[in-house]
């Protein structure tokens, strides 16, 4: 069987990538640009540079191909483009959630060879057929279950997808990872948005809606309490970076078209 694994450079999907090649599976790594961090530099290195390496040194240790495919463009229109739009109505979209319905798990499949029958993933969750329906399960480690960021897959897509890694627990991972003694054992897993890296998200918006001074209200007293930079900035359920005194504050409401927080 032939299996397409998306290598990000990071521990779980290069453990991800073992696994299936020493159960026998014919596999070929695909790293996928979709960094929108070119735009970025200003703020800061790019870190695709250094998942792509270790992609390479991962793949040469196991002696299996890697190929790079751009998908800067498709990202940007299917993905980003949403998540600004989202955001400036006063929403909080989970720009992953898109990623992998849409990118990883669909239009990345358009450009690979017809002659793959799996997709493989880093992610830690369980696909079960039951009954001829797919259905996604969490991992045995609840701290790392992903499925919440796998739960717009079709089920045309979750047919197609391999996690060679969900029925692990994370130290179980970076156990196999030294035993492997992959070129990344000891990366630090990341934490961010897929297409923003190490940039903040704060960053990000900055930049594409730029700031806008208004107030923090407190509901209950109807008092201005402080000040923000936009009201996009905020999460209803947020507490942190509002920087005021007296609290604990947290984000109850925004008027997009007041520009108010109300806490």
């Amino acid at each position: 069987m032939k299996v397409a694994v998306l290598l990000s450079g990071g521990v779980d999907s290069s453990v991800a990538l073992r696994l299936l090649k020493d159960e026998g599976f014919d596999v070929t790594a695909f790293y996928l640009k979709i960094w929108l961090q070119d735009e970025f530099s200003f703020l800061g290195d790019c870190p695709w540079e250094e998942d792509l390496e270790f992609a390479r040194a991962v793949c040469k240790q196991a002696d299996v191909p890697l190929e790079i495919i751009n998908m800067q463009n498709e990202y940007w229109d299917s993905v980003v483009s949403y998540t600004i739009s989202e955001i400036k109505e006063g929403r909080t979209p989970n720009p992953d959630m898109f990623c992998n319905r849409l990118i990883k798990f669909g239009q990345f499949i358009n450009k690979i060879d017809e002659s793959f029958d799996k997709v493989a993933s880093g992610h830690y969750a369980k696909i079960e057929n039951i009954n001829k329906k797919y259905i996604l399960k969490t991992s045995p480690d609840p701290i790392k279950d992903q499925t919440y960021f796998l739960a717009y897959l079709t089920q045309h897509q979750l047919s197609r997808a391999l996690f060679p890694i969900g029925t692990y627990k994370k130290k179980q991972i970076r156990e196999l990872a030294h035993n492997y003694n992959l070129p990344n054992m000891v990366r630090k897993d990341s934490q961010g948005i897929c297409f923003l890296g190490k940039i903040k998200f704060s960053d990000f918006i900055k930049h594409h809606l730029g700031e806008l001074e208004g107030e923090i209200i407190d509901i209950d007293m109807n008092k201005v309490m402080g000040k923000h930079n936009g009201f996009y900035f905020y999460t209803i359920g947020q507490r942190s970076g509002l920087r005021l005194g007296g609290g604990p504050w947290y984000v109850v409401n925004k008027d997009v078209e007041k520009n108010i927080v109300y806490i």
